[in-house]
């Protein structure tokens, strides 16, 4: 491993360090009457969505960005190589203790050359990391995984049949381009980003496709020129991926003030997306959604609750959660209820 060095970086550290998830016994029992915070069912989501072997790659990631990033080493095209195939190899092996991962064979209709290439690498790199091979055997699989990963672009095809099992070229042009915006748009806003994957089947376990391929590559060698931006997506990727976490709490909430479906999670996002969060506009917002003047003291009641437990990476930064609850109390005392 190449030594990492300190260099300075534009980006608020604290805000891609993973938290370790609250501890949840699987078949666990929770009673209706019992409050879980939204805190909890958050990292509860992401530890289900993300997974020990992405949580250990971000942690990984997350200490060599807080003042530790790689120098502008420049390696050759067969270091450059051997880095990324022992970081797939790192990862498969991983993936196999955490969930018995097994690959699915391709479909006859799926002729998608990237994804043949993927289930292959796949293949090779879960036969390599079995062991019990021959020296011989060994050196040709090595072979094989060379020429296949010689190739640029194959990480997210790869990572993509890892979590999905079965993935078409629709869907994996989809995941392409969201990738690319994704590390382009750096002044889209959270909300922005929520609506794009709203309507996606499986969108944790596709946002949670992205958060690897981006980890994966930032994890290898990469241009120091990269790197701020791949980390920054990092960032907002794993932001959006602890609201989509909250979107169980948000649904019992709609059920107890008795509002529309799906209309609290983006009311969430877009008051994280303010820059100040002012009364007059919340208070436009919330009696657009509620249906009785109890109702929108109830609502006032399970947002001021939820802003105090929503983990500490959902907000921009350290102060906007003590400036929301300020705001969401002042509408409270001197609301004019319709």
């Amino acid at each position: 491993m190449v030594k990492i060095k300190e260099v300075a970086m534009n980006i608020k550290i604290n805000e891609i360090k993973m938290t370790p998830p609250t501890a949840f016994t699987p078949g666990q029992v929770i009673e209706e009457q019992e409050v879980i915070s939204p805190s909890m069912l958050a990292l509860h989501e992401l530890q289900e969505t993300t997974g020990a072997a992405l949580y250990e790659t971000m942690e990984e990631i997350g200490m060599a960005l807080s003042g530790k990033l790689r120098e502008s080493n420049k390696f050759t095209d067969a270091e450059k190589l051997e880095r990324r195939q022992q970081a797939l190899l790192r990862l498969i092996k991983q993936i196999q203790e955490d969930n018995g991962a097994t690959l699915r064979p391709l479909t006859e209709e799926n002729s998608d050359p990237d994804l043949q290439n993927a289930y292959q690498i796949i293949a090779l790199a879960m036969a390599l990391t079995a062991g019990g091979l021959s020296k011989k055997k060994k050196r040709d699989l090595q072979s094989q995984l060379d020429t296949l990963t010689a190739e640029e672009g194959w990480e997210l095809a790869v990572f993509s049949l890892l979590e999905l099992g079965e993935v078409d070229t629709a869907t994996l042009s989809s995941l392409k381009r969201f990738m690319q915006q994704a590390i382009d748009n750096d002044e889209m806003p959270l909300s922005q980003w929520f609506r794009r994957v709203a309507d996606w089947p499986d969108r944790c376990e596709r946002v949670r496709i992205l958060l690897r391929a981006i980890a994966f590559e930032l994890s290898i060698c990469i241009e120091p020129s990269e790197q701020s931006r791949l980390a920054a997506a990092l960032v907002r990727l794993r932001r959006l991926l602890l609201f989509l976490g909250l979107e169980k709490e948000c649904q019992r909430e709609e059920w107890i003030c008795q509002l529309p479906p799906n209309t609290l999670l983006p009311l969430l996002l877009d008051i994280i997306c303010e820059r100040w969060l002012f009364s007059d506009w919340l208070l436009d917002r919330l009696t657009a959604i509620v249906s009785s003047s109890k109702m929108f003291n109830r609502l006032l009641q399970q947002l001021d609750a939820q802003f105090m437990l929503i983990p500490d990476n959902c907000f921009n930064d350290e102060d906007q959660r003590e400036q929301i609850l300020e705001t969401l109390r002042e509408v409270k005392v001197n609301q004019v209820l319709f």
